[in-house]
C-alpha cells in the first residue's frame, strides 16, 4: 500500500509539472522551450511510424517514406521503439495519438521520481526523504526545458540501471541480474542519447558502488558477483544490440557525422549555467527575468545548497564521492569543444574513442546528467538535515522539525524549479483521406512526390509543415523527397535551396534526379503559381484542400 501511495504521489507530481496538459489530453502535446512545433510533432510521427509498423509486423521498419529516393531513413533520428510500445495501448484503443503521447510523458516523469526514490531507499534514506528526492528529480530544470523533446524526459532508464546495479551488488540474485540487464535496452530504446551517456557514467559508478558494499561473505560469492555482472552485460547487449547495430549500419551507409562547428555551437557556455527558463514560475513570471538565446542550465540555488549539504556526514561516503565526480565530469563534458586544456580537448578525445559520440550534436545535454546526480546528492543533503535534527532532538518539537524541515527545504527546491504553465502545442488538423490522397492511392505503383512549399531554410521551425505532411500522409501509397530528422541526406540542402526558386529549371532537374513523379502544391500555403512550365503537366485538382497535382515530365 505504501509503494502504491508513493507511486501515486509521483503521478500527481507529474500532472502538476505538466499543467495545464491534464486539461487538454486529447488536443495538445507539450511544447516546452521549443520555438516551434517541429520537434514535438516529429516525435509524434516517430511513435506513429513505430505503431503502424508494429500493427503490420514491421515489414519495412527502416524505410520510412521520406527523403526519397534514399532508404533506411527512419534510422536518421531517435527511433524510440520502447516508447511507442508504451504509448500503443491508449493510442490504438482510444484512436487518440495525443492521448497516447501524453500518457508516456506523464509515465516518464512518474518513473523519474520512482527510481530516484528507490535509489535513495537503497542508500539508507527514509521513505519521506526518498520521496522528496524523487520530486526533485521530476522537477529538474533540464527536464522542464526539454518537455517538447520526448526522448529527453527519460532519465528513469539510467536511474533504473544504476538502481539494479547497486541492488545486485547488495543482493546477488538472478532476478536482479535480469532486472539489471533490462535497464540498458530501456535506456537506449527510449533515448539513444542517454544510452550513450550512460556508457560513461555506469562504469564510473561501479567502483564506488563496490566500495560502498561489504566484501563478499565467502570466496565463492566473489566469482558469483562478477559472473552475474557479466551475464547482465551480455543479456543487455543481446537485447539492445540488434536494433542499435542495425541503426548504426544504416547511418554508416551515409557517413553521417557532426562538424566541429556544429558541436561547438551546441556546447554549453559557462553563462548558460546561470540562466533559468523564461517561463520559470519564480525567476520568469514573478521576478520577470529573461535569458539571452542559448541553453538554460541553471539548476537552482536551493538544489545546489542541498547538494553541498549532502557531502557532509560519513555514511555512504563512496556514493557521495561518485555523485560529486559524476557532476564534475558531466559539467566539463557539457562544455564540449569550448573546453581546452592546453592543446587537449576532452570532448574531441571522447568523440574519437567511443563509438556513437561522433554523431551526437549537443554536448550541452551532459548538463542534464549533472543535474540528475546533483538531485541524488541533494537527497543526501535531506538525509543529513533529518539526521542532524533527530540527533539533537530531546523534545517532541525538535523531533517534529526533523521531519518537517527536510520536507520544507525540498518543497522550496521544487518551487524554485517550477516552470508553469507548461507551454503546449495544439495539434493541427491531422485528417487523412483527402481527395487528392485518394487519387494518388489509385495510381499504379508507388509514385515519388514532392510537397510544396518546401522548407524555406534549415531552421527547425521551417520544417513544421513538413512534419505535418509526414503525419497526414502516413496512409499514402507514395514516398516524399521532403522530410525531417536528426540527419539530412547530403543532397537535401541543395534541393531545398532550389525549391525556394520553384519552378526553376535547376529545381525541376533536381526533382527528376530524385525520381519525382508528382508535384503536390498547397496553394493556400504559398504563392507558387497555379500553372507551371511545360515540364509540369496538371493531372488533378482538389478544390477543398486547394491542392494541385502535376506530373513531372
Amino acid at each position: 500500500m505504501r509503494n502504491l501511495s508513493i507511486f501515486l504521489g509521483f503521478l500527481l507530481g507529474a500532472l502538476v509539472l505538466t499543467y495545464p496538459l491534464v486539461r487538454h489530453p486529447l488536443s495538445h502535446i507539450p511544447l516546452g522551450a521549443e520555438p516551434a512545433g517541429t520537434v514535438p510533432l516529429f516525435n509524434l510521427w516517430t511513435l506513429q511510424w513505430n505503431i503502424d509498423q508494429l500493427r503490420q509486423g514491421y515489414p519495412h521498419y527502416w524505410d520510412a517514406p521520406i527523403f526519397a529516393p534514399n532508404t533506411g531513413t527512419f534510422a536518421f533520428s531517435e527511433i524510440q521503439p520502447v516508447t511507442a510500445l508504451l504509448a500503443a495501448p491508449l493510442w490504438l484503443v482510444a484512436q487518440a495519438p495525443a492521448l497516447g503521447y501524453n500518457a508516456v510523458v506523464i509515465l516518464f516523469l512518474t518513473l523519474n521520481g520512482w527510481f530516484s526514490y528507490a535509489l535513495l531507499r537503497g542508500w539508507g534514506a527514509s521513505h519521506l526523504v526518498a520521496f522528496w528526492t524523487g520530486l526533485l528529480m521530476q522537477a529538474l530544470p533540464g527536464v522542464a526545458q526539454e518537455m517538447g523533446v520526448l526522448q529527453l524526459l527519460t532519465l528513469f532508464g539510467f536511474l533504473w540501471t544504476l538502481f539494479f546495479l547497486d541492488r545486485w551488488l547488495r543482493r546477488p540474485t538472478w532476478s536482479n541480474v535480469v532486472a539489471l540487464a533490462v535497464g540498458p535496452p530501456v535506456t537506449f530504446l527510449t533515448c539513444g542519447y542517454y544510452g550513450l551517456l550512460s556508457l560513461i557514467f555506469l562504469p564510473l559508478a561501479l567502483p564506488f558502488l563496490l566500495l560502498n558494499h561489504s566484501a563478499p561473505r565467502t570466496e565463492n560469492d566473489r566469482p558469483r558477483r562478477w559472473l552475474g555482472l557479466l551475464a547482465a552485460v551480455g543479456l543487455a547487449a543481446g537485447l539492445t544490440g540488434p536494433l542499435v547495430v542495425a541503426q548504426q549500419q544504416q547511418l554508416d551507409r551515409y557517413g553521417f557525422s557532426r562538424s566541429d562547428r556544429t558541436i561547438e555551437n551546441n556546447s554549453a557556455r559557462l553563462v548558460d549555467y546561470a540562466k533559468p527558463l523564461d517561463y520559470n514560475l519564480f525567476y520568469g513570471h514573478l521576478l520577470g527575468l529573461t535569458s539571452e538565446p542559448g541553453q538554460r542550465l541553471f539548476p537552482g540555488l536551493v538544489l545546489i545548497s542541498l547538494g553541498l549539504t549532502g557531502l557532509g556526514g560519513k555514511p555512504r561516503r563512496a556514493i557521495k564521492v561518485y555523485l560529486l565526480v559524476a557532476i564534475i565530469v558531466a559539467f566539463f563534458l557539457s562544455l564540449g569543444l569550448r573546453l581546452e586544456v592546453g592543446a587537449f580537448q576532452p570532448y574531441a578525445w571522447l568523440r574519437a574513442v567511443l563509438p556513437g559520440f561522433e554523431q551526437l550534436r549537443s554536448p550541452f545535454r551532459f548538463a542534464y546528467f549533472a543535474q540528475l546526480h546533483l538531485a541524488l546528492l541533494a537527497g543526501f543533503g535531506l538525509m543529513n538535515l533529518e539526521a542532524w535534527l533527530n540527533r539533537s532532538s530531546r523534545f517532541s518539537a525538535r523531533a517534529l522539525a526533523g521531519k518537517l524541515l527536510p520536507a520544507g527545504v525540498a518543497l522550496l527546491a521544487v518551487s524554485e524549479a517550477l516552470a508553469l504553465p507548461l507551454p503546449l502545442l495544439p495539434l493541427p488538423d491531422l485528417e487523412t483521406g483527402a481527395a487528392w490522397q485518394a487519387w494518388i492511392n489509385r495510381q499504379p505503383g508507388t509514385p515519388t512526390l514532392v510537397m510544396l512549399p518546401f522548407a524555406a531554410s534549415p531552421r527547425a521551425a521551417d520544417f513544421e509543415q513538413t512534419v505535418i505532411w509526414m503525419l497526414v500522409n502516413r496512409d499514402l501509397d507514395a514516398r516524399m523527397v521532403n522530410g525531417y530528422s536528426g540527419f539530412f541526406p547530403r543532397e537535401h540542402a541543395r534541393l531545398r535551396e532550389a525549391m525556394t526558386r520553384f519552378p526553376s529549371e535547376e529545381g525541376l532537374n533536381l526533382l527528376r534526379q530524385s525520381g519525382v513523379d508528382l508535384v503536390i502544391i498547397y496553394h493556400s500555403l504559398s504563392n507558387i503559381p497555379a500553372t507551371g512550365p511545360d515540364r509540369l503537366v496538371p493531372v488533378y485538382a482538389d478544390p477543398r484542400q486547394n491542392v494541385s497535382i502535376y506530373r513531372l515530365q
